[in-house]
Protein backbone atom coordinates (compact mmCIF):
# COMPACT_ATOMS: atom_id res chain seq x y z
CA UNK A 1 0.00 0.00 0.00
CA UNK A 2 1.54 3.60 -0.81
CA UNK A 3 2.12 5.64 1.86
CA UNK A 4 0.64 9.31 2.23
CA UNK A 5 3.83 11.31 1.96
CA UNK A 6 3.77 14.78 -0.06
CA UNK A 7 6.12 14.92 -3.01
CA UNK A 8 8.82 17.85 -2.97
CA UNK A 9 9.44 19.83 -5.71
CA UNK A 10 12.76 21.04 -7.42
CA UNK A 11 13.91 22.99 -4.48
CA UNK A 12 13.02 20.55 -2.07
CA UNK A 13 9.93 22.17 -0.63
CA UNK A 14 6.87 19.94 0.00
CA UNK A 15 3.81 20.46 -2.06
CA UNK A 16 0.00 19.43 -2.16
CA UNK A 17 0.49 16.54 -4.51
CA UNK A 18 0.73 12.81 -3.35
CA UNK A 19 1.31 9.64 -4.72
CA UNK A 20 -1.61 7.62 -6.70
CA UNK A 21 -3.08 5.09 -4.00
CA UNK A 22 -2.58 1.35 -5.13
CA UNK A 23 -6.27 0.82 -2.96
CA UNK A 24 -9.18 2.14 -4.13
CA UNK A 25 -12.80 1.52 -3.37
CA UNK A 26 -15.36 2.75 -5.21
CA UNK A 27 -18.65 2.17 -3.75
CA UNK A 28 -22.25 2.80 -5.48
CA UNK A 29 -24.88 4.19 -2.48
CA UNK A 30 -28.57 4.02 -2.92
CA UNK A 31 -30.67 6.60 -1.77
CA UNK A 32 -31.48 5.64 2.21
CA UNK A 33 -29.73 2.24 2.02
CA UNK A 34 -26.44 2.76 4.25
CA UNK A 35 -23.26 0.60 3.23
CA UNK A 36 -20.51 -0.24 5.32
CA UNK A 37 -16.87 -1.03 4.08
CA UNK A 38 -14.32 -2.51 5.40
CA UNK A 39 -10.53 -1.09 5.91
CA UNK A 40 -7.75 -2.55 4.16
CA UNK A 41 -5.08 -4.21 5.88
CA UNK A 42 -2.13 -1.55 6.73
CA UNK A 43 -4.70 1.36 5.64
CA UNK A 44 -3.98 4.24 7.94
CA UNK A 45 -5.75 7.38 5.95
CA UNK A 46 -8.75 7.28 3.31
CA UNK A 47 -9.22 10.42 0.96
CA UNK A 48 -12.42 10.61 -0.16
CA UNK A 49 -14.48 11.69 -3.59
CA UNK A 50 -17.67 11.33 -4.52
CA UNK A 51 -20.04 11.91 -7.61
CA UNK A 52 -22.77 13.76 -4.89
CA UNK A 53 -23.40 14.23 -1.15
CA UNK A 54 -22.56 11.63 0.82
CA UNK A 55 -21.94 10.87 4.84
CA UNK A 56 -19.35 8.86 6.31
CA UNK A 57 -17.89 7.45 9.84
CA UNK A 58 -14.90 6.24 10.32
CA UNK A 59 -15.29 2.92 12.89
CA UNK A 60 -19.23 2.91 12.75
CA UNK A 61 -22.45 2.93 10.64
CA UNK A 62 -23.48 6.08 8.87
CA UNK A 63 -26.85 7.12 8.26
CA UNK A 64 -27.96 10.29 6.89
CA UNK A 65 -29.30 12.53 10.03
CA UNK A 66 -32.98 12.71 10.02
CA UNK A 67 -32.96 14.96 13.39
CA UNK A 68 -30.43 16.95 15.13
CA UNK A 69 -27.73 14.90 16.92
CA UNK A 70 -26.47 16.56 19.66
CA UNK A 71 -24.25 14.71 21.36
CA UNK A 72 -21.11 14.41 19.09
CA UNK A 73 -21.84 11.21 17.50
CA UNK A 74 -23.07 12.50 13.45
CA UNK A 75 -21.71 11.12 10.74
CA UNK A 76 -19.69 13.78 8.61
CA UNK A 77 -21.30 15.35 5.59
CA UNK A 78 -18.68 15.12 2.60
CA UNK A 79 -15.07 13.91 4.52
CA UNK A 80 -12.27 14.98 2.32
CA UNK A 81 -9.45 12.60 4.23
CA UNK A 82 -9.13 11.13 7.32
CA UNK A 83 -7.03 8.98 9.65
CA UNK A 84 -8.00 5.53 10.24
CA UNK A 85 -6.51 4.60 13.63
CA UNK A 86 -7.95 1.65 14.82
CA UNK A 87 -11.42 1.35 12.59
CA UNK A 88 -11.60 -1.64 10.77
CA UNK A 89 -14.82 -0.08 8.89
CA UNK A 90 -16.41 2.91 7.33
CA UNK A 91 -19.73 3.67 7.23
CA UNK A 92 -21.10 5.44 4.54
CA UNK A 93 -24.63 6.36 3.87
CA UNK A 94 -26.69 9.22 0.89
CA UNK A 95 -30.26 10.68 0.46
CA UNK A 96 -30.01 9.89 -3.34
CA UNK A 97 -27.21 7.33 -5.72
CA UNK A 98 -23.86 8.60 -5.39
CA UNK A 99 -20.70 6.67 -6.15
CA UNK A 100 -17.96 7.34 -3.19
CA UNK A 101 -14.29 6.50 -4.34
CA UNK A 102 -12.38 5.73 -1.18
CA UNK A 103 -8.58 5.87 -1.43
CA UNK A 104 -6.26 4.06 0.94
CA UNK A 105 -2.87 4.91 2.13
CA UNK A 106 -0.25 2.78 4.48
Amino acid sequence: MQMLIPLDDAMGHPTLAINPSDTILAVKLAGGTPRQVDVPVDAKAVLFSATGPFWAKVGSPATVPAADILDGSAPELNPLARRIGTASVIGLAATAATTVTLSFYG
